[in-house]
């Protein structure tokens, strides 16, 4: 163990002859083994331990610190291929349910050769087994694999064992393990699984069920309600949960944010919570008018911000001990004066600015609830928003506990007054729709509320609103920064609906088959009706910034037919990613070739989105990307638009469409959903510039396109060459791009 708290170590082990080895480390945020970058263990969960490739002779490992100490050492693997029994995600048995079950178990490659061959038997007692075709194992890397299982009908006892046995297609055996999962009562409180449609990994939620439940609805005639709650920093779902006594009129239910740390209920922390929320619904079949949302904490600022994101969901919102966004709470950083690059930086992070959607509360009502003397989230976040909103707001409420801290016991989340707040409060849809303002500034992220959709911006990731004043068979709306706008008029009673658009005047037919319509707005400002996408244009699905294509299932594609270094740097790379994205958010990321994921287009993999390693001249999957691009990247140049920028140390980020947008149908989604972006560089400098770009880590923000210098490194936001967002149609935007003073004129 070594006493560094923050810098880094250096360590050289000599060996006898070239093998694997399982590095088992914490304590660090990563780690160089021989120049090539894998993931570290900074929040202390002990489960980073991966197979790594020494050197017959002299071996360096360059640790950063992160938190500290450092504990490492290096023992032999068990096997070449075999299970690992950290990590596991196992949800509990219900009794009297019979729907299969998603587990994950980490499975682990000490081989230099990817693995496509693996197959997985799980065996119960008294039920049918079932054997799962395991995606691809990468060479040197541990994967945790999503697995389903089926539990016998009336299982006995208090958990059930489930044995995993792994072998090749062609029938040896690898490995075998055995793991327990605990059988719970329909009114217990219990642990539940998912898989997935951010990555296909397997994740879990928890649950407390109103007392004297069969499971799936109330003891009650009426339908039940839901509280959605948000757990704190290093807190589990479970815990969050368990947390609450049992309410006889509605559901706990707890996401993960994906770890106990995750992403601050920001970028997958946030998918999580809404795939969670419709998972759920979809069990619960809860009172869609009695649909709530609270948390402590790091999850009150996941109140904050979901509640502003989507304020159509929610009757009413409650924070206990949450802080608004980074900039209050954190120090995020905010430029004085900011040039126009670091001015382009902000805006890329505005989806985060939770105080500048704050209109959007006004839907829904507020419960706010803090400790007077809390020494982690200080009282001041709380009445800094009672100062902003109580002023106008038709339905806030607030509590200052007097001499609470942080952590003032269970009522800090139970708070008899303030579920009382909440079920006061229900979602009520009027005969005719009511007037609304609604805000977003990522349709990306958030473009609905009741019947308005926000679907394409004219300034991407710029404040949108629309204001709707619906006055009998007349419907007033003024827009703001937006091109594209969708319109739901199935709750309007009358037969026809005259729309004045900023000044337009449109008129539509209600009927039963045509109640949605697009509006779209021409170069010249006038608003016409628009009867489809443009398939080739940002839609809410589709609009980046760049963070926006890890999503859709998506896979890490990386190039084979570069330079020896340029191919080893990317197969690393993309390797080092997914560690990232298992460690930070219990991922399970598809790492593939462009020469196998060329010969096997039509997977899974060639139907989500693809994040492409490496640039043209090395990357065979880069056709993905439509000819004619806003950005080109070969070895030794990169072109913006009309700009070329010159150098093999240049790094480069960017998302655009699938090239194949038309045909790739998938998840029962049209084909304007799909996109690809690139981890690129010009050359092995650049190429491993990108290793110092954390776009992984919530609160960081890139736009849809940004190319780095390695001046970076020592002058920050002044080593960027440029950066910016593409226009509607993906194509180059001048008004909408930043430029460096090191980057070249035109």
């Amino acid at each position: 163990m070594i006493p560094v708290g923050n810098g880094y170590a250096v360590a050289t082990v000599t060996v006898p002859e070239e093998g694997s080895w399982m590095l088992e480390a914490s304590g660090h945020r990563h780690v160089y083994v021989n120049g090539e970058p894998r993931v570290g263990d900074f929040y202390g969960y002990s489960s980073t331990k991966l197979p790594v490739l020494l050197r017959y002779g002299e071996n360096e490992l360059l640790f950063r610190i992160a938190r500290g100490p450092l504990d490492a050492r290096l023992v032999r693997p068990r096997a070449e291929i075999s299970f690992s029994v950290e990590d596991l995600t196992l949800p509990d048995v219900i009794r009297g349910e019979s729907a299969p079950l998603w587990i994950g178990v980490p499975v682990v490659n000490a081989t230099e050769e990817t693995r496509q061959d693996l197959i997985l038997d799980a065996t119960t007692p008294g039920a049918p087994s079932r054997t799962t075709p395991l995606p691809t194992l990468s060479a040197l890397s541990m994967r945790k694999m999503p697995i389903l299982i089926t539990a016998p009908p009336s299982p006995l006892g208090d958990t059930l064992e489930v044995r995993l046995r792994l072998r090749t297609k062609a029938g040896a055996e690898l490995s075998a393990i055995a793991v327990r999962l605990a059988l719970r009562d329909p009114d217990d409180k219990h642990k539940r699984s998912f898989l997935s449609e951010i990555d296909g990994s397997v994740q879990y939620y928890a649950m407390t069920p109103p007392p004297s439940t069969s499971g799936t609805s109330s003891a009650t005639t009426a339908a039940p309600a839901l509280f959605l709650s948000l757990h704190g920093a290093s807190v589990q779902a479970t815990n969050q949960a368990y947390t609450y006594k049992p309410k006889d009129w509605g559901f706990i239910v707890a996401p993960t944010n994906r770890r106990p740390y995750g992403f601050d209920w920001e970028d997958w922390g946030r998918l999580d919570a809404l795939e969670v929320l419709a998972n759920s619904t979809g069990l619960i079949e809860p009172d869609p008018s009695r649909i709530y949302l609270t948390g402590h904490s790091m999850g009150g600022h996941g109140v904050w911000s979901l509640g502003a994101l989507f304020p159509g969901k929610w009757a009413a919102i409650a924070p206990s001990a949450g802080w608004p966004d980074f900039w209050s709470y954190s120090g995020a950083m905010e430029w004085e004066n900011p040039t126009p690059v670091e001015s382009m930086f902000g805006r890329a992070a505005h989806t985060s600015r939770t105080q500048l959607l704050a209109a959007n509360y006004a839907q829904t009502g507020i419960y706010v609830l803090h400790g007077d003397v809390d020494d982690n989230v200080p009282v001041e976040q709380a009445r800094a928003m009672r100062e902003l909103l109580q002023p106008t707001h038709p339905n806030f409420a607030y509590h200052e506990q007097p001499g609470a801290g942080h952590w003032w016991g269970d009522e800090c989340m139970d708070w008899p007054p303030l579920f009382a707040f909440l079920r006061a409060n229900q979602i009520s849809e009027p005969v005719q729709p009511a007037s609304l303002e609604f805000v977003t500034v990522n349709p990306a992220v958030s473009s609905a509320c009741r019947w308005m959709n926000i679907e394409q911006q004219e300034r991407s990731l710029e404040l949108s609103r629309v204001t709707a004043r619906p006055e009998g068979s007349d419907v007033h709306v003024t827009t703001e920064n937006i091109r594209v706008l969708s319109v739901d008029l199935r709750t309007f009673e009358q037969k026809k609906v005259r729309m004045i658009l900023d000044a337009d005047t449109l008129r539509y037919p209600v009927s039963e088959d045509r109640t949605w319509f697009r509006l779209k707005k021409r170069a010249d400002g006038h608003w016409t009706r628009h009867e489809s996408r443009e398939p080739n244009e940002k839609n809410p699905e589709r609009a980046g910034p760049f963070k926006e294509a890890f999503r859709n299932r998506f896979a890490l594609v990386y190039g084979t037919r570069g330079t020896p270094e340029e191919n080893a740097w990317a197969s690393a790379k993309a390797r080092y990613d997914a560690e990232q994205f298992w460690y930070r958010g219990n991922g399970s990321v598809e790492v593939i070739a462009d020469r196998d994921f060329d010969r096997d287009f039509g997977r899974d993999a060639s139907g989500g989105n693809v994040i492409l390693y490496g640039h043209a001249d090395m990357n065979s999957a880069w056709g993905l990307l439509h000819d004619g691009l806003a950005i080109e990247v070969e070895r030794g140049r990169v072109r913006v638009g009309d700009r070329t920028l010159s150098g093999d140390d240049l790094a480069c980020l960017f998302i655009q469409p699938r090239r194949d947008v038309g045909r790739v149908r998938t998840m029962n989604r049209g084909g304007d959903w799909n996109c690809v972006a690139a981890v690129a560089g010009t050359g092995i400098v650049g190429l491993r510039l990108t290793d110092q770009l954390p776009y992984f880590v919530s609160g960081v923000a890139y736009p849809d396109w940004t190319v780095i210098g390695p001046e970076m490194l020592e002058r920050g936001a002044d080593g960027v060459r440029g950066l910016g967002f593409f226009g509607h149609d993906w194509r180059y935007d001048e008004a909408q791009s930043a430029w460096g003073t090191l980057a070249p004129s035109r």
